[in-house]
C-alpha cells in the first residue's frame, strides 16, 4: 500500500452524473464544485485511475511532477486541471473543467457515418485552436505528449479545448489485470527528454499533425512514411497539404506551436474557403446525433438550477 504525495486534498464536490469510461479505462464522473461563488461556478469532471500497488516512489515521480507542472496552466483552449491526489488503495484521482459537446474522436465518428468528411475550414480551425493551446503550454515549458482525437474537445459555440495536461506518465502505471496469481503488470519507465525540450514540443505537434490528417482524409489509420502521407492527402488542397507535410515528414517539424497555428491560419485566409466561426457551429450541429447541448449538458443546466435552492452539501464525496 502506497500513498503519493501529491495535493493536500481535492477540491470538495458533489456528484452529478456518471459520464461512463475513458479511453485508458478510467470512470469519468460529472460533479459540481462546492467551493466556488454560485454565479461563477461550472461543472467539473472527476477521473479515476487504478494504479498498480506498491509502485517506488521514483517510478511515481514522473506522474507527481507532471501534474504538478499542469496545475497552473490557465489558457481558453486548455481544461484546467483543479485538483489531484492519490489515496491509499493507489487511486488516483483528477479533477478538472468540464467542456461541453463532443470528442474530435466523437465527430469523426459522425462525420464518417454518413460517408462524408469534414471540410477543411473545420480541419484547420480545430488544428488552429490546439496548437495555440499547446503553444500555450510549451511557453510554461509543459509538454502534452498524449494529443489525440478523443483529448480534444469541441463545443457547442466552436470552442476547441486540449484535456488531460498532466496525465501521460501515468499511461505505464495504471493496473493491467493479467491473471490471478499476477493480479497487475507494470511497464517499466523509460528515459525521458528533458522536460520541455524541443524533442517532446515536436512530438506534440506531430501528434497533432496526426490528428489532423486523420480528419482531413478520413483515414482511421494514419500512414508513417512519406508515400502513404502523400497518398492520404492526394485529394486536399495545396495550401493545407504543405503544412501537414511539413508538420508529419520534415525532419525538424515545425518550428514552433504558434508556427503551426499561424500557417492553419493562414490556410483559411487564403487557400481554404471559410466562412467563419457561424460556419464552423453549423456543420458540427449538422453532424448525426449532435446539436447545440448534449444530454449531458441539459442535465447540467437543470443541476445548476438545482443547486442555487437546494443545499447539495449532504453529498459531498470524500476528498
Amino acid at each position: 500500500m502506497s500513498v503519493l504525495p501529491f495535493a493536500s486534498r481535492l477540491p470538495a464536490f458533489a456528484p452529478l452524473h456518471p459520464l461512463g469510461r475513458g479511453p485508458l479505462g478510467e470512470w469519468v464522473s460529472l460533479v459540481w464544485p462546492l467551493e466556488q461563488d454560485a454565479v461563477d461556478a461550472r461543472p467539473l469532471v472527476v477521473k479515476t485511475f487504478l494504479l498498480a500497488s506498491g509502485l517506488a516512489p521514483e517510478t511515481r515521480r514522473p506522474l507527481e511532477d507532471a501534474l504538478t507542472r499542469a496545475v497552473p496552466l490557465r489558457h481558453p483552449g486548455i481544461a484546467r486541471l483543479h485538483g489531484f491526489q492519490v489515496d491509499v488503495r493507489d487511486t488516483l484521482t483528477v479533477v478538472s473543467d468540464y467542456v461541453p459537446g463532443c470528442s474530435l474522436a466523437t465527430a469523426r465518428r459522425r462525420v464518417l457515418g454518413r460517408c462524408g468528411r469534414p471540410s477543411e475550414a473545420f480541419v484547420c480551425h480545430v488544428g488552429a485552436e490546439v496548437a495555440g493551446a499547446l503553444q500555450a503550454a510549451h511557453d510554461a515549458r509543459v509538454v502534452h505528449g498524449d494529443v489525440h482525437a478523443h483529448r480534444i474537445r469541441v463545443g457547442p459555440r466552436g470552442e476547441v479545448t486540449l484535456t488531460d495536461f498532466g496525465l501521460r506518465p501515468a499511461r505505464p502505471l495504471l493496473r493491467r489485470f493479467m491473471s490471478p496469481s499476477r493480479p497487475d503488470a507494470v511497464e517499466l519507465p523509460v528515459r525521458e527528454d528533458a522536460v520541455g525540450s524541443s524533442v517532446e514540443t515536436r512530438e506534440d505537434l506531430r501528434a497533432l499533425g496526426r490528428v489532423l490528417l486523420a480528419l482531413v482524409s478520413g483515414n482511421t489509420v494514419v500512414p508513417e512514411d512519406a508515400a502513404g502521407v502523400d497518398a492520404a492527402l492526394g485529394e486536399v488542397s495545396p495550401a493545407l497539404r504543405d503544412v501537414l507535410r511539413g508538420v508529419l515528414l520534415d525532419a525538424r517539424g515545425a518550428d514552433s506551436a504558434a508556427g503551426l497555428q499561424a500557417a492553419l491560419r493562414d490556410c483559411m485566409g487564403h487557400g481554404v474557403e471559410c466562412q467563419g466561426r457561424d460556419a464552423m457551429v453549423r456543420e458540427l450541429a449538422a453532424l448525426p446525433g449532435s446539436g447545440p447541448l448534449s444530454p449531458v449538458d441539459v442535465y447540467v443546466g437543470a443541476a445548476s438550477v438545482m443547486t442555487a435552492s437546494v443545499s447539495v452539501r449532504g453529498r459531498t464525496l470524500p476528498s
